[in-house]
């Protein structure tokens, strides 16, 4: 019976408001009792002066003039109240009208404004009373007192009026909290029972699901819902991009595939001739270094995105290790005309992973050189700041739009007349995180880009693997 989740929620919330009401009950029927009780004293305590000053009245008179005193029944029937006396007798020469109430009073605490209040057993009844003093004098002197008194049953139990009523309000209360309570269970179970399903979905590689409809509010369950609608999105992005990623991978080892196909179905056929061998030869090795560096380049990524990467951490001087960077590219600057300036003296010595280093600034000034027009300017420099050496490599080439700076670090991105595997700059980026640093781009479209990598000076943690 309980095994769901709003089951459970509706038992819960309807158990907690009956338990909420019995306690409320519970509390209002001893409330109750407790006012009866001080309603009864204060009510027992304004009837007692009046008798109490017509005891008086008699009392003195049948001293002066003698006289039988008045009946104390007459009282208990005009009130629910009896009448006791506490004392030595009022009046010893005549039957007593007021049955003793045996209570053992201290004469000398009486005094004309004091309402003692006595709870005690009369003589020949088995029932425990109430009762309120007032005294009876002799001149100035207390003698005894008149007690008026009740049931103290009757004032206890005076909740069984009231009891019908407070079971009628516990019946009407149990039915609201039951439907209170399966209202409630219902609103809070529904929207988990449709992540529920949309998790089933997805489960079944269906992606296209929303749970957040037109939910509006700031709840938990909102924010969960929405979390869980973030998830799928990204989940369809990730799908996407492997779609995306496939489909690139497929192209890219397709092309130098079909061209060494393609060469080497002629040189089967006899279609190259001895003169032309050497060139087609050369193509087919052309192709197989592309597809040796697009393998390379794959696996690289591939280490990096899973966490199996190898960082050696060591002191590198930058300074030799830019100047190294730049000695490859520098004839290749000479044969297509640009300025290619490296203003790297006095670069620091970081701790960090040289090779790795090495790696992310060629991919950068290869990046650069391809896009940087003939009679341009290609800069790498250094410099430190706060304990972080950055390296920066710019162009004058055409720039990227701002709509692109972060869809370059994707792999396999590529733009009209690139070449490469499009995958050196998110291979570049990978890195830069593995080493504790950080790769960003500057660029305005028409102005040329400033790539930057980041690194700490000083050691952070443990090898990477």
């Amino acid at each position: 019976m309980l095994q769901s989740l709003r089951a459970r929620l509706a038992f819960l919330f309807a158990g907690t408001l009956v338990l909420a009401t019995v306690i409320a009950a519970v509390v209002v029927v001893s409330l109750y009792t407790s006012y009866n009780r001080d309603q009864t004293v204060r009510q027992l305590r304004n009837q007692v002066v009046a008798l109490a000053e017509y005891y008086q009245t008699v009392f003195d008179r049948s001293r002066k003039h003698g006289g039988a005193p008045v009946k104390a029944d007459v009282f208990s029937r005009i009130g629910a109240a009896k009448v006791y006396y506490a004392g030595p007798p009022l009046f010893p020469n005549a039957p007593q009208s007021i049955t003793n109430a045996g209570i053992k009073i201290k004469i000398g605490l009486l005094d004309h404004g004091s309402r003692p209040t006595y709870e005690f057993h009369p003589k020949n009844d088995p029932r425990t009373f109430i009762g309120v003093g007032a005294p009876i004098f002799l001149g100035k002197d207390p003698i005894g007192a008149v007690v008026l008194a009740r049931p103290l049953a009757d004032v206890n139990n005076a909740w069984k009026n009231v009891i019908g009523l407070v079971g009628v309000g516990l019946a009407v209360g149990l039915a609201v909290a039951i439907i209170l309570a399966t209202y409630v269970a219902r609103r809070i179970t529904h929207p988990l029972r449709v992540i529920g399903g949309a998790a089933d979905r997805v489960a079944r590689g269906d992606l296209d699901v929303n749970v957040i409809g037109k939910r509006s509010s700031d709840d938990e369950l909102s924010q969960l819902a929405i979390r869980f609608q973030g998830m799928v999105d990204r989940l369809r992005e990730v799908d996407e991009l492997e779609r995306n990623f496939l489909m690139r991978v497929t192209h890219e080892l397709r092309t130098p595939l079909t061209a060494i196909s393609g060469h080497v179905q002629a040189v089967t056929e006899g279609v190259v001739g001895p003169d032309e061998l050497d060139e087609s030869l050369e193509a087919v090795n052309e192709e197989v270094r592309r597809l040796d560096r697009l393998v390379g380049d794959l696996l690289d990524l591939t280490r990096l995105e899973a966490h199996q990467f190898r960082v050696v951490r060591e002191e590198v001087g930058l300074e030799a290790l830019l100047e190294q960077a730049a000695g490859a590219f520098r004839e290749k600057a000479r044969a297509v005309d640009i300025d290619f300036r490296t203003p790297i003296d006095g670069a620091p010595t970081v701790i960090t992973d040289g090779d790795r280093v090495l790696q992310i600034v060629n991919n950068l000034l290869d990046n650069a050189f391809r896009w940087t027009p003939r009679g341009g300017q290609v800069e790498l420099g250094c410099v430190t700041s706060n304990g972080i050496a950055a390296i920066k490599v710019t162009d004058t080439g055409r720039g990227i739009a701002p709509a692109e700076r972060e869809a370059v670090f994707h792999p396999f991105y590529s733009r009209r007349g690139e070449g490469g595997t499009g995958l050196g700059l998110s291979i570049s980026r990978e890195l830069a995180q593995a080493l504790g640093g950080r790769l960003s781009v500057e660029s305005e479209p028409g102005r040329g880009s400033t790539f930057t990598l980041s690194l700490p000076r000083k050691k952070r943690g443990k090898v990477l693997l």
